[in-house]
């Protein structure tokens, strides 16, 4: 991970985050989760100066995407846009990921965390760890994704199989801890 350092947050608190967030929209029964209409729709009414932007691929260069929590910014290079659009997973995914940490980094939530010569930030500190998790329950949740392959995940979430399976290691994950 290459995220700065947050408060820390555990798998489960991401979890529970995104599952209010499916369940304040009366979709926490479905596996589809539009994206899209989410940044474009939901977002706005929410935040009432919120901006979702797609800008050129030259102008954010490598950056797929770019979140803004303390401007209420999200912004996403076109390419990922129109992929998302079309059902590309990756792209799906990459703005979930920034909608994760619009919700979990703000200022109020970025700390000073030193770590040791080649010491590794935990996972659960790594903003972009952080944002993964969200993005990958609330395209592909873990509650109702238990019992299916990868392949079915891919299909019904519209996510890629990467996502796919990441998922079902972090369900497998959590359910050995219980």
């Amino acid at each position: 991970m290459s995220g700065i350092p947050v408060k820390p947050a555990s798998r489960q608190m991401i979890w529970t985050l995104v599952h209010k967030i499916r369940r304040a929209l009366d979709i926490d029964n479905e596996l589809y989760f539009d994206i899209i209409w989410f940044v474009e729709k939901i977002m706005p009414q929410i935040f009432t100066d919120f901006t979702f932007a797609v800008l050129p691929n030259e102008e954010l260069g490598k950056q797929h995407g770019k979140a803004i929590p303390d401007e209420k910014k999200i912004y996403i290079r076109e390419d990922v846009y129109e992929g998302a659009c079309t059902g590309n997973g990756r792209d799906r995914l990459t703005i979930a990921h920034e909608v994760g940490h619009f919700f979990m980094h703000g200022n109020a939530s970025i700390e000073y965390c030193r770590t040791a010569p080649g010491e590794k930030l935990p996972a659960y500190r790594d903003s972009d760890w952080q944002a993964d998790v969200f993005g990958g329950e609330l395209l592909a949740p873990t509650y109702l994704i238990e019992g299916m392959s990868a392949e079915q995940i891919h299909e019904c979430c519209v996510v890629s199989l990467q996502c796919a399976n990441a998922q079902l290691r972090a369900l497998a994950c959590e359910k050995a801890k219980q």
